[in-house]
């Protein structure tokens, strides 16, 4: 079985290269085709008009453009063309609303007209939330010792440049502070980002048993206290296609209380773990959106070395992780979504702390309240989505800023049925889930609104005939 998961992903990555290598070379034979003219009728860009940018630059939005001044279009194509530039531009997450439209010139030219709806860029505002993994999780536990407030500054589109500054001071479950650049990669330039996270806790979950994790407080002194930090650069090799190199250093430090609870929390009956990370993303988004997508493909490859040999701490895992997300219009309203999943760690024993596996980043439906923890695992998502309310944009002429004075809205319904299996080599004999095809199925809810935000109304059924209503904020499929 192991045998058939690790030759499965590496099919699933050997896809997703050739996927890349296809689309680069369809993109470069429609551009062989328009500078040599063989197209029936055709047109050339002779200037975009750009308005409402306020705030943003200029070249951000032409970045987003399939075109260029000068290129050559084929008339019948038009419309696609400026469909496809509104999602990329809205997908950028700095606008509200985008409309791009165009007018033939008597010169056999075109000139296309962008307009955008500037969001609010400047966020200060308290912090109030859960520290469980979903809201499903914290609601079964009612635990209110693990609630989180603080303070959250974001600055989104600094200088007009699409960079990004933040700071987050939390205290309550999880007291942290937080620091962040991020400036975006354009066409003839990378990006480059820096991040810092420190984190304490006086009390986490120590180990699993029957599926669910196990939590431990402590009274005088910190459970744990961590240390993140890294830089990365990136590079956008063509339009939907970005490359991502980061480096890393984390930092653990962990009660004698808890090591004696899990002598595996870290290395073995060790109480701090320090390790440098180098990680490389390869990502190809040609969806229609990036918050809750109808139409598109996206695939993503990961590697990520952890632990380079600079400390002796004994940890060293490679890990390989491929995604796969396909989205169709089938009629109207009628869509389909599948979304595979796979991931590899050379390292057969990880410590807790770092655990893999199901219930951590994602999830199965129907299996919210429980986590399986293992090295590797492989899953598959599918949904069956019908328009309700197509978008609809209101205007509150109460709203005195204009970022505010227009909401979209829609609602979908949707059939989702998934499946998964995580492999553990030595798993606890209360954790049954793992080692064993897991399935949940069930009908949700879905609203859609403005600044990307998405709630989800579900009622899932798992394996072992557990059901039930569960609530997601912003879990986009």
């Amino acid at each position: 079985m192991v045998t058939a998961c690790w030759y499965a992903l590496k099919i699933v990555c050997l896809w997703l290269v050739l996927q890349g290598i296809g689309g680069f070379m369809c993109i470069r034979a429609q551009e062989e085709a328009a500078d040599v003219g063989i197209v029936d009728e055709y047109v050339r860009v002779q200037q975009v008009v750009i308005a409402g940018n306020k705030v943003t630059r200029s070249r951000v939005i032409l970045n987003e453009l399939v075109f260029n001044k000068g290129d050559v279009l084929m008339v019948n194509r038009l419309g696609q063309v400026t469909t496809r530039c509104r999602h990329n531009l809205l997908n950028t997450g700095l606008f509200n609303f985008v409309s791009v439209r165009y007018t033939l010139q008597a010169d056999n030219t075109v000139i296309f007209y962008v307009r955008v709806d500037e969001r609010w860029y400047w966020w200060v505002f308290p912090i109030f939330e859960v520290a469980d993994r979903n809201l499903s999780s914290f609601f079964n536990g009612g635990d209110w010792s693990r609630v989180n407030y603080g303070v959250y500054l974001k600055r989104d589109n600094f200088r007009g440049r699409n960079e990004k500054i933040m700071a987050r001071i939390r205290l309550g479950f999880t007291k942290q502070v937080l620091l962040g650049y991020f400036s975006p990669e354009y066409k003839r330039r990378g990006g480059w980002g820096v991040f810092f996270d420190f984190r304490m806790h006086d009390q986490l979950p120590y180990t699993t048993k029957n599926n669910q994790q196990v939590y431990k407080a402590l009274e005088t002194e910190m459970a744990q206290v961590t240390y993140f930090g890294s830089v990365y650069y990136s590079i956008r090799s063509g339009l939907y296609h970005r490359h991502k190199l980061e480096l890393g250093y984390h930092n653990y430090s962990v009660s004698d209380s808890i090591i004696d609870l899990n002598p595996n929390y870290l290395t073995p009956d060790a109480t701090r773990l320090q390790f440098m990370e180098l990680s490389y993303e390869y990502d190809y988004d040609t969806r229609d959106a990036k918050v809750y997508p109808l139409k598109g493909t996206r695939m993503q490859g990961t590697a990520v070395q952890s632990g380079l040999g600079i400390w002796q701490e004994g940890l060293n895992n490679f890990k390989l992780s491929a995604r796969i997300d396909k989205h169709w219009q089938l009629e109207n309203r009628w869509h389909w979504a599948s979304l595979l999943y796979g991931e590899y760690n050379s390292s057969r024993s990880l410590p807790y702390v770092l655990n893999a596996g199901s219930g951590y980043d994602s999830f199965l439906n129907g299996y919210e309240l429980y986590v399986m923890d293992g090295t590797r695992q492989a899953s598959m998502k599918n949904y069956l989505l019908f328009t309700l309310l197509q978008p609809r944009v209101k205007n509150l002429g109460f709203m005195p800023l204009t970022q505010f004075a227009k909401v979209n809205y829609a609602f979908y319904i949707k059939a989702f049925g998934d499946f998964g299996y995580v492999w553990h080599d030595n798993p606890s004999i209360s954790n049954t889930f793992v080692n064993n095809w897991q399935y949940g199925y069930g009908v949700g809810l879905d609203f859609v609104t403005f600044y990307d935000m998405v709630w989800s109304f579900n009622y899932s059924m798992n394996k072992h005939r557990q059901h039930g209503f569960f609530v997601h904020l912003n879990i986009a499929i």
